[in-house]
Parts: structure tokens; sequence; C-alpha cells
């Protein structure tokens, strides 16, 4: 009777102690779960609040190029419609305070040893026209440099201090040449916070306007010239407005690369959860069956050659070795979706981070150090750097990326035993990086399609296609550009050319 008590307590003891391992796998398994929700939650709140901030630039950039675009079409119109020098030039003051949102602009005459004409100390703004404005025509007089004699090649800003506009303002100017030793001068008042060196790009058309509208009436050769001009103008424009269309396209495709991002991190957090809480879980049972199956052999006899028969029919181990395998392939699979998600998402806010002074000889031997283990059997990387260091103004890390990116498809294209060389030469305002290697070259049709989010000559799994297009957007976040020269079997050399800090 005391053995048989003896036994139902053990019994007892062994379920309470089963009971307490199953309620520790539970709570380490509801702890990871939390864990992964967390994770999940916060990464969800942050691709909220990029995707709202990206879409708020992508509306205010849409704004601005439609300005952009209504200012272009609107001063091509004038320069047919107007029947004088005279109306062309206040007609350009017109167009020009609207575009740049003026307080206020004005157009005055001058000659040699002539007080300055203007009409009545009038000022034209865009809401009310011209308006008598006494204060403002001195101060915009005291502050033109009217000894000047030569035309102007664009569009000068400089600072004014007025009492009457409590922030601070600037003065855009501009003359052109009238003949007759007559210059006429445009200039507005506008907000500092306005100007841009695209808006001021831009600008500069009126000097082309400007030189059509009052060369109209000249000679038969004269026209002849300001024809020819105008048709290299109108080119001009529709190359503006190819670009701003394609910036517009771009902006679209960064919200549609971050729509996607967002909607495949969605499942895919459910995905890496359950794949990771799954793959701890089948490690209990791993460990259960080797546990059996070392009771077995202690056991011996018929129980052993039952558990023999049983694994011979299922093939337990072999089946536990390839699910395990399984776990692995799919645990790679899940974080190579989360690399892509995360270059999308980079392709989508490209302009994180604070700017500051970037050698780039020290990016360069990183990016070197960094793809060590791609070219250090394979082929020489030799890099060409000036005596001095040289910097510019930008995000280290994006900078980074981009030459990590250029080195890395130097090297895939470059046959073992050719050489990668990388050249860091300067201008007085531009600091100029190459990457040029000796592979295989790329057809104009490759080339007119690297920059194409998605698009890769690697072998599926071998990279996203997302590369080049990520170092072409940060490179033109920092107002610099990229060139590439390729000709096929002869090798490749891409150009970065960025300002200098």
């Amino acid at each position: 009777m005391e053995h048989s008590s003896q036994q139902g307590e053990a019994k007892e003891v062994a379920e309470l102690k089963a009971k307490v391992s199953s309620l520790e796998r539970q709570l380490k398994r509801q702890k990871h779960a939390r864990k992964n929700a967390e994770w999940f939650l916060e990464s969800y709140s942050n691709d909220a609040y990029l995707a709202n901030q990206a879409l708020r630039k992508a509306l205010h950039d849409s704004k601005k190029r439609e300005r952009e675009l209504l200012y272009l079409n609107r001063s091509a119109s004038q320069l047919t419609q107007s029947d004088s020098g005279s109306g062309f030039i206040f007609s350009a003051l017109k167009s020009a305070v609207e575009f740049t949102d003026a307080y206020c602009g004005i157009v005055l005459i001058t000659s040699p040893g002539k007080e300055p004409e203007i009409a009545d100390n009038k000022v034209w703004t865009h809401d009310e026209g011209w308006i008598d404005a006494p204060d403002m025509v001195s101060t915009i007089l005291e502050a033109l440099p009217l000894s000047y004699c030569d035309d102007y090649s664009h569009w000068c800003v400089s600072a004014i201090d007025n009492p009457r506009i409590e922030q601070e303002v600037r003065l855009l100017h501009f003359m052109q040449k009238l003949g007759k030793d007559e210059n006429a001068w445009l200039a507005l008042v506008t907000k500092d916070d306005h100007l841009d060196e695209e808006m001021l790009h831009i600008l500069d058309t009126t000097k082309h306007y400007l030189q059509f509208g009052l060369g109209y009436q000249s000679t038969k050769h004269e026209v002849r010239h300001q024809k020819a001009a105008l048709s290299s103008m109108q080119e001009n424009q529709a190359h503006l407005q190819e670009k701003l269309v394609s910036a517009d396209k771009m902006a679209m495709l960064g919200q549609l690369a971050a729509g996607i991002a967002h909607e495949i991190n969605n499942p895919i957090g459910y995905v890496r959860s359950n794949t990771s809480v799954a793959k701890d879980i089948f490690k209990d049972y791993q460990s259960a069956l080797g546990d059996i199956q070392g009771l077995c052999e202690q056991a011996g006899g018929d129980i052993l050659a039952r558990f023999r028969e049983f694994e011979d029919r299922y093939s337990l181990n072999e089946s536990a070795e390839a699910i395990a395998e399984m776990f692995e392939e799919s645990s790679e699979g899940i974080e190579r979706i989360v690399e892509i998600v995360k270059a999308l998402r980079s392709f989508s806010y490209p302009s994180a981070g604070k700017r500051s002074a970037v050698s780039l000889v020290e990016a360069v031997n990183s990016a070197v150090k960094l793809t060590a283990n791609l070219h250090k059997y394979k082929n020489s990387v030799n890099f060409i750097a000036p005596s001095h260091d040289v910097q510019v103004l930008g995000n280290a890390g994006q900078i980074q990326q981009v030459l990590v990116n250029l080195l890395t498809n130097a090297i895939y294209a470059t046959p073992e035993g050719k050489s990668i060389f990388i050249r860091l030469d300067e201008t007085d305002t531009l600091a100029i990086l190459s990457v040029e290697d000796q592979g295989h070259g790329m057809s104009k049709d490759v080339i007119s399609k690297m920059f194409t989010p998605f698009f890769t000559t690697k072998p599926p799994g071998d990279g996203t296609g997302l590369g080049m297009s990520i170092s072409l957007t940060i490179i033109e976040e920092h107002e610099g550009e990229i060139e590439v020269v390729s000709q096929e079997n002869q090798g490749t050399t891409v150009s970065v050319s960025l300002k200098r800090a």
C-alpha cells in the first residue's frame, strides 16, 4: 500500500513538473511574441510618419513645378503677343513678381548722365497692381548698382533693409541693354525663404525672352539670328519641362515605393514573428525526439525495436533535419525581404539626416574596406587621390552608401585579375569622384535603364535593383550629378560631381 502511494505521489510530481515546463515554454513564447508585436508597432508608427512627411514634400514640389511650368508658358506666349519692347518688359516684370511671390517689383530705364526713369514712384504688386510706394522705390534705387553698364548673365541677389518690412528681404535685379546707351532694369523685392537655385535658374529665362522681344524689330539678319536662338530656347524649355515631368514621376514612384514597403512590412512582421516562434517550438520537438530515442535505447528490447521501426517508417530524424533546414531557409528569405523593404524605404526617404563636411578620401578608404571581401582575391582596387583632403557638404552615411554601391557594381562587372581605379579630382567649386573598371561594359540600352528602380543585370537573388536608383536620388538631393561612360567589352566609368565644402 505504501509503495502504491509513493508511486502516486511520484506521478503527481512528474505531472506538475511537466505542467511547469509547459507553462515556462508558453511564457517564453508569449514574451517573444510580445517583443515582436512591440517591434511591429514601432516600425508601423515610423513608416506612417515618414510616409506623411514624404507626401507633404511631394505635394509641395508638385505645386512648385506647376508654377514653374505656368511661368515658362506665359513668358513664351508674351514673346509673340507683345507689340513693343517696353510692353514686353512690363509683362516680364508682372510674370516674375507672380512667379517669385515677391512683395513688389519695378522697371526703370537708365542712360549715362540722366536720372533713372520710373513711373511716378509706383511699384507693381501681384494683388493690387501699381501702387504708390516712394519709400520702397528709394530703397530699391539705393541698392541697385546703376553705374554697371554690361548685360547681366543671370539675375543677381542682394540683401536690403526696409523699416516697412519686418523680416529680412532680398533684392532680385537684372539689367538688359536696350541700345542707344539705354539700359532696362528689372528689380523685385522678395522674401529670403522664397529663393532657391532652381527658381533662379528658371527665372533666368527672362533674359532670353527680353533679348528676343527687344530685338524683334531689328534687321533681317538680326531676326534670323533671333529665330535660331529662339529655337535653342524652345529646346531648353522642352528639356526643362521634361526634367520637371521626370521629377514628378520620380516623386510619385517614391510614394509608390513607400506604399509597397509599408504593405510588405505589415504581413512580413507576422510571418517573421510566427517563423521565429515556430522555430523555437520545433527545437523543443527535436529535443524531445532525442530524449525519447535515448530512453528507448536504455530500455532496449521490444521498445527499442518498435522505436526504430517507427523511425524507419516515418524517417523521423531525416524529417526533423529537413524541417530545421526549411526553417533556416525561410528565416534567410524573410531577412532578405526585410532588407528589400529597408532599401525601398531608403529610396523613398533619401534626405534624412544632418549634413556636415565629409572627407571624400576617408569615405573612399572606408568603402574599399567595406567591400574588401568582394575584391581582395579577385581584383586590384587602386585609389588615386590628391595629396590633400577634399571635403564636400553632405550626409556622410548617404555618401558612403553611394560609394559602396558604385564600387560593388564595378567589382561585379570586372573579371578576375582585372583592375578598378578610383580617382578624386577637383575644380574651384566641385569635387569629382570617378570609379573606372576594366569590366564587360554596358550597352546603350542598359545605360538608359540603369537608374530605373528594380532594374538589375545580376542573377535573381544577387541584387534588389535599387542601388543605382537610390544613389541617383541621394546625389540629386546633394545637388550633384552622376555621369556614366561605358563601352561594351572595354569597361565603365561612373563619375560623381559634388559641391566642395
